[in-house]
């Protein structure tokens, strides 16, 4: 007959390999959650620095806005940055 040496032997083989199986699971899950959380955080990234452009931007505009000798429109009527 089977001793009970070789039924402790069978459940931690049984146990050892639910674990790799468990293991195996955890890693391919970390390895997708990283590469979403560092696809994210490049797009957050980019519209940050939108962000900050269109901002600058506004500031800039704002400055012209405020300065009483600085029009946008010359003297000939066409706009500032405007195609001939």
């Amino acid at each position: 007959m089977v001793g009970p040496i070789v039924w402790s032997i069978v459940a931690v083989v049984v146990a050892l390999v639910a674990l790799a199986l468990l293991v195996v699971g955890l890693l391919r899950t970390l390895r997708r959650t990283t590469t979403v959380s560092s696809a994210f955080g490049a797009l957050l990234s980019d519209r940050l620095g939108l962000l900050r452009a269109r901002t600058a931007a506004l500031g800039v505009r704002m400055e012209q806005r405020r300065a009483p000798d600085s029009s946008p429109v010359q003297s000939d009527g066409r706009t500032e940055g405007a195609l001939p």
